[in-house]
């Protein structure tokens, strides 16, 4: 290893105060405020190391992203990656270095004594991946002697060799700092420098339209007062000419602009849906979410293109403002401008309303068009078509009139206000030009006026109607934007064996340990689960029965961490939802309802292996093969041309019901938790095949819980 870069790395006892000067350095702003310094990772625990970065950063308010690469792109990944963090061994011992960023072509390092040192990227390379290429290094060097590989050609066929015989082989150990998206909005924007983008926007077309009005000023002075030469013609083309880079420096801000911005939204919305409760997702209907994803890209294009238009669109008519009280109409034309102003503001919002009116409808009309596709074999055999086809022309006939009322609304917008204002402007300049108080000058400076107006409303009209489409959209994503917000975690950190209760997996220990446990879908309802009482000890196999309707899967969802109950104790291996946190589903697993269970669009193994971690080793497709042929998959996986890297779902492979219910308790066994729920999982097979399925269960999980109709 390079005397050097054992220099810049950092001992694991010090990886927390090292976060934290990287984030500082990668201007992550990290969130320090009330937060305890927590216990450095000892050597010991190094096997809970990636969780660890993960929960450290969480504290400071970022996300650590774990990201591994072939050894042949190792190379690349330096010179995107950053802030970083690397971990490399020295000497048999864990040591990290902190990537800042690719500077010059060189990387910026944080060493130990928190100052910025410079590394070439080769170099680091080099050390990092010298324990992959050295095994083979010298196997590959004695081929090339034996072949009479020499001069240039030896660097290069030595390299190509090195890539094909290391092409899976992989460099782990590096996780990227950032800001999580669900971080406050303003501080990504902040991040992201946007409001310096927009300030600087602003300064340059306010210095484009300033240009614009000094040149077209300064032929105007020169034709009235007979002074046009070519001398004037030349400053006035040379005026212009300094507009073009101008333009296209305001064009590309806006374009970058817009695109982190649209960036920052998509990530912040994905996040939303991601953290909606349960109970609100369940209750919503395929259709209203792809309302909702349509509504979603309405908003970031419209009010992107909307904000841009009435931002420049405002430039020009404050310099129409100043025009025109300089010229000929004077304070009087100045307060025509603004009443149209408010005239343009009010009939869009008259619009706002009408087009609210009409999205709220049309989305509804999208959810049950939805609903009527998927249930579309359902309404045939059941339904009249006689009630059928009146149902849906009614509401397309409601659709149609509230169009028509949309459409009456923004005719005005867009097709009077800037024309209307061109006959107001004129009727201004006529005080003046029938009482001959207004000279050539200060009518042609109103003339001027006039036409920047008109321009500057014509982009004001179109740029609120967009800004109010994307007002509507606001109104049906806002909880997805809502829902992204979260604090900074403040749950304390444990390791692999203070979760799975240090090892100790006797008959006596109590993995659940449930006591008046109380559960209500709505606040003011009445509990589906009251004063429930419940112990379950490793190892135990336990047959849940109960009417439909009792609360069986509620409670199966409690115990899996899914839902949390309104009151009552509910500890697993002895700890609270609050100290697991995310690590509660470590411990416990389940395999919801046939209804609420998915074959997702994939390959089999990755419906399989989803709750590990993927791309899978060899070892976890071993494992999943010998699971799915216990099952009684086998024939399946010998049907499927490409095993199980066949794609399944509804766009690939067809599966039975009770193939689709072996998938399911796979899934289910394969994450290997201390305990596992089977919610009606056995209902679709018939007596062989449940008796393999129950035997495989017995025989993989650790505990299990069925449960079962009686």
């Amino acid at each position: 290893m390079n005397k050097d870069i054992s220099n810049l790395s950092w001992p694991l006892s010090r990886l927390g105060e090292g976060i934290e000067e990287l984030a500082r350095h990668g201007r992550l702003n990290p969130d320090t405020r009330g937060r305890l310094v927590p216990e450095p990772l000892h050597q010991q625990d190094s096997a809970d190391l990636g969780r660890w970065i993960e929960w450290m950063s969480d504290r400071l308010g970022l996300e650590a992203e774990p990201v591994e690469t072939p050894v042949s792109q190792f190379e690349q990944l330096l010179r995107n990656v950053g802030p970083a963090v690397l971990q490399i061994k020295i000497d048999e011992d864990i040591r990290f270095l902190l990537l800042v960023k690719l500077k010059f072509g060189k990387l910026q390092l944080i060493g130990p004594d928190l100052r910025i040192r410079r590394c070439p990227v080769e170099v680091l390379r080099a050390a990092v991946c010298a324990p992959f290429e050295a095994p083979v290094g010298a196997e590959i060097e004695r081929l090339l002697v034996l072949a009479d590989v020499s001069g240039q050609r030896w660097k290069q066929v030595r390299s190509v060799m090195l890539r094909e015989r290391l092409a899976t082989r992989r460099v782990s150990g590096c996780w990227m700092l950032r800001l999580p998206p669900t971080t406050g909005f303003r501080r990504q924007l902040t991040q992201a420098h946007l409001p310096k983008r927009v300030v600087l926007m602003i300064g340059v077309f306010t210095l484009v339209y300033g240009l614009e009005i000094a040149g077209w000023s300064l032929m105007g002075q020169a034709a009235l007062n007979g002074r046009l030469d070519f001398g004037w013609l030349i400053a006035w083309a040379l005026s212009l000419l300094s507009l073009i880079p101008l333009r296209s420096l305001g064009g590309w801000l806006d374009g970058v602009f817009a695109l982190e911005l649209g960036r920052i939204l998509k990530k912040r919305l994905l996040a939303g849906a991601l953290r909606l409760d349960l109970e609100s997702v369940k209750h919503q209907g395929a259709g209203q979410f792809l309302g909702r994803v349509m509504e979603s890209q309405a908003l970031e294009s419209l009010a992107l293109n909307g904000g841009f238009s009435v931002l420049i669109a405002g430039i020009e008519l404050v310099f129409a403002g100043c025009i025109l009280a300089y010229g000929a109409g004077g304070h009087l034309h100045l307060f025509l401008l603004l009443s149209w102003l408010a005239l343009t503001i009010g009939l869009s919002w008259r619009y706002f309303h009408r087009l609210r009116k009409w999205t709220l409808m049309r989305l509804d009309m999208t959810h049950e068009l939805v609903e009527r596709m998927v249930g579309h074999r359902t309404r045939l055999a059941q339904e009249s078509a006689t009630r059928r086809n009146t149902e849906e022309d009614l509401a397309i006939q409601e659709y149609l009139n509230t169009s028509k009322e949309l459409d009456a609304s923004i005719v005005p917008i867009t097709g009077a206000i800037s024309r209307g204002w061109l006959i107001i402007g004129l009727i201004g300049l006529a005080p003046a030009f029938v009482s001959g108080t207004g000279n050539a000058t200060g009518l042609a400076i109103s003339l001027g006026g006039i036409l920047l107006a008109n321009r500057a409303l014509t982009g004001i009209s179109g740029g609120l109607a967009a800004l109010t489409r994307a007002g509507i959209a606001w109104t049906q994503v806002s909880t997805l934007f809502y829902s992204a917000n979260k604090k900074p975690s403040s749950e304390p950190f444990l390791t692999a064996a203070q979760i799975a209760g240090a090892g100790s997996q006797s008959a006596a220990t109590k993995l659940v340990d449930a006591s008046d446990l109380v559960f209500r879908y709505q606040p003011q309802g009445e509990p589906v689960l009251r004063g429930v009482d419940l112990s379950i000890y490793q190892g135990e196999r336990i047959l849940l029965e109960g009417s439909s309707g009792g609360g069986k899967s509620t409670l199966a969802s409690l115990l899996v961490g899914l839902r949390t109950p309104d009151s009552g104790l509910l500890l697993l291996n002895g700890l609270d939802n609050y100290t697991l946190g995310e690590s509660w589903h470590r411990l416990a697993t389940e395999a919801p309802q046939f209804h609420e269970n998915h074959i997702l669009t994939g390959t089999l193994a990755f419906n399989l292996l989803m709750g590990r971690n993927w791309p899978a080793s060899e070892e976890d497709f071993q494992e999943t093969h010998e699971l799915c042929v216990d099952l009684g998959l086998g024939d399946l996986l010998e049907r499927m041309p490409s095993g199980m890297m066949q794609m399944v779902g509804e766009t690939g492979w067809q599966l039975s019901h009770g193939e689709r219910s072996r998938i399911f308790l796979a899934r289910a066994l394969l994450q290997n938790t201390q305990l596992t729920i089977l919610d009606e999982s056995f209902a679709a097979l018939d007596p062989e095949s449940l008796e393999k399925c129950l035997n495989c269960a017995f025989k993989r999980a650790q505990t299990l819980l069925v449960i079962a109709h009686p």
